[in-house]
């Protein structure tokens, strides 16, 4: 596993996107550890070409909509029942997730996945090489976002929310953020708890970062204004992610 701190995007789509999309997931890593940092539909079979779930250190959940946590229903058969058998895996999410998923897959098949909940407001988990402080923003109660740490250099992922202080105060010089950028370069509908380009560029800037990656564009969202917007707010390097790609803090 690479010394360096690597993030590689399993899914960025929207609650639903384009074909070749998978929704919200992560992979983070660095010296002997990865963690998933969400796993939205489609995004346990790209984690699995990737990194053998037994070897994962982890799993954090941001928040408990269908689009960041779906694909635990799949994990947890694999776990249970699959090559994963006798090797837990640890979740990390808000409470009552646990409950949530034994509603719709039944509570005996949970032997393969151990919860623990994060805790509200915020803190900080040690999971083997790297550290992962959390903070809340808003959109759906509670929602996490998620600074992974190691060596020095550092990833953000702001989850889902709309325009706040919390994220930049959290990702304060972070190498590398990665903020939804639900409404493109539209504007933010009243009361809309996502971001648009031109909010993204501007808690980029505010929080100092190294770069930017967009993610959770709605699939008629125009890519190449909405960079061209955020890169403008921001004053610094903007592209959409790509899946798959490995990007270096």
């Amino acid at each position: 596993m690479s010394a360096t701190l690597e993030l590689i995007p399993l899914g960025t789509g929207a609650a639903y996107g384009h074909p070749d999309q998978a929704q919200s997931g992560y992979l983070v890593r660095a010296g002997g550890t990865a963690v998933a940092l969400d796993l939205g539909s489609g995004t346990f079979n790209r984690l699995l070409g990737l990194v053998d779930p037994i070897d994962l250190g982890g799993v954090v959940i941001s928040h408990l909509h269908p689009d960041h946590l779906s694909d635990l229903l799949a994990a947890r058969v694999y776990m249970a029942h699959g090559p994963g058998l006798g090797h837990p895996l640890r979740v990390h999410a808000p409470p009552g997730l646990g409950d949530r998923l034994a509603g719709i897959a039944g509570g005996e098949t949970w032997a393969g996945i151990t919860m623990h909940d994060l805790p509200g407001g915020g803190g900080e988990l040690g999971i083997g090489d790297l550290s992962i402080r959390h903070a809340e923003v808003p959109h759906l109660p509670p929602t996490h976002a998620l600074r992974v740490g190691h060596g020095g250099r550092s990833i953000t992922y702001g989850a889902d929310c709309r325009p706040n202080e919390a994220l930049p105060a959290l990702a304060r010089g972070t190498d590398i953020l990665v903020l939804e950028c639900t409404f493109g370069a539209s504007d933010i509908p009243e009361g809309a708890m996502h971001l648009n380009a031109r909010a993204a560029g501007e808690m980029a800037r505010a929080a100092g970062a190294g770069r930017l990656l967009l993610v959770h564009g709605q699939p008629d969202a125009d890519r190449d204004a909405s960079v061209e917007i955020a890169a403008a707010a921001f004053g610094g390097p903007v592209e959409w992610a790509r899946e798959g790609l490995v990007y270096t803090a």
